[in-house]
């Protein structure tokens, strides 16, 4: 939630679209990387200020909850179960790193907000948010 707050108060513009006298501006689309609790409250909060949410998790549980507070969920090609043990996920392949790798790549092209609350091997710390 603080991190949608922030990144919402650096943007420099509105969430949501807006269409004036002056043209029209699009939404903020936002990419948030781990569905746990904090993740899932950063999409929440993301959707209802208008913005258009991308979620990532290793958890097809949390894909789905991503998906039930509207944001769009995205995977990689590769099969391979994130489920840990207590409900945290777990490490994953090589091959799999290798792919959200890739994806992430291509997402940071198009999103104008990411958030990362997942400690993700050789990136961010997990409290990191970069805007572009």
């Amino acid at each position: 939630y603080k991190a949608v707050v922030l990144a919402a108060n650096s943007f420099g513009r509105f969430f949501t679209g807006q269409i004036t006298a002056a043209g029209k501006v699009p939404p903020a689309k936002v990419l948030i990387i781990g569905g746990g609790v904090a993740g899932l409250a950063a999409a929440g909060t993301a959707r209802a200020m208008g913005a258009i949410v991308r979620g990532f998790d290793t958890r097809a549980a949390a894909l789905e909850q991503f998906k039930s507070l509207g944001a769009e969920p995205l995977e990689v090609d590769i099969k391979e179960s994130g489920e840990g043990q207590g409900g945290y996920a777990k490490e994953m392949s090589k091959e799999f790193i290798e792919a959200e790798m890739k994806l992430f790549a291509k997402q940071c092209q198009e999103v104008d907000i990411l958030i990362s609350t997942a400690l993700i091997p050789g990136t961010l710390n997990s409290k990191d948010t970069l805007y572009r």
